[in-house]
């Protein structure tokens, strides 16, 4: 079994990977967007892509779920998915298939969950009373059981779950990336899904 905690980016191109990687399309997810983005800000727009371009030969085929591969890694279908690390554990490792997380030692890319008052919607007090108790340690702790990580220091976290402190993350500017979603995938898809 090779060491899953020292993997980078560039080890997934190497032979041994060659038709045994799954992820969703990133224009079906927001898993692989998010894994779109994060190569972006970590390589720039155009390495990004030419490492996708040699990632894609690689890929045994893609998902619109981005959990999705969790549990073809779980069956033995392929060897690598790519997903969030609260679907691996939630779909893979509580499952109890032999699912290794794992993080590339350059970074990885991460999502907010968020929440929003709708302008003019019926009920605005209702509505900030409701985000007041969801940002308590009470409501943040009903969370554990999908191993997400609260933003409340209070809240209780499952046994398992990923510590921040523990993972690089790649610093992403949401709003840039929320902009260009459509340009980059329709890059993606014009570079990507049917120039590759």
């Amino acid at each position: 079994q090779r060491d899953a905690q020292n993997i980078l980016w560039y080890d997934l191109l190497k032979p041994e990977f060659k038709g045994r990687i799954s992820l969703a399309y990133p224009y079906t997810s927001g898993t692989s967007y998010t894994v779109l983005a994060a190569l972006v800000a970590l390589m720039g727009e155009d390495e990004a892509f030419d490492y996708w371009k040699k990632l894609h030969k690689q890929i045994h085929h893609y998902n619109k779920s981005g959990s999705a591969c969790v549990t073809q890694v779980g069956l033995g279908e392929v060897t690598v998915g790519i997903a969030f690390a609260h679907d691996i554990i939630t779909k893979g490792i509580s499952k109890g298939y032999p699912v290794v997380l794992s993080f590339p030692k350059e970074g990885t890319g991460y999502e907010v969950g968020a929440m929003s008052i709708i302008k003019g919607g019926p009920e605005p007090e209702l509505a900030k009373k409701f985000i007041d108790w969801m940002l308590t340690a009470e409501a943040q702790s009903l969370m554990k059981q999908w191993y997400r990580i609260p933003l409340n220091p209070d809240a209780e976290v499952a046994e398992g779950s990923v510590k921040m402190g523990d993972v690089k993350v790649v610093p992403m500017d949401f709003d840039y990336f929320g902009r260009e979603k459509d340009r980059l995938i329709e890059r993606w898809k014009n570079e990507i899904e049917y120039g590759s």
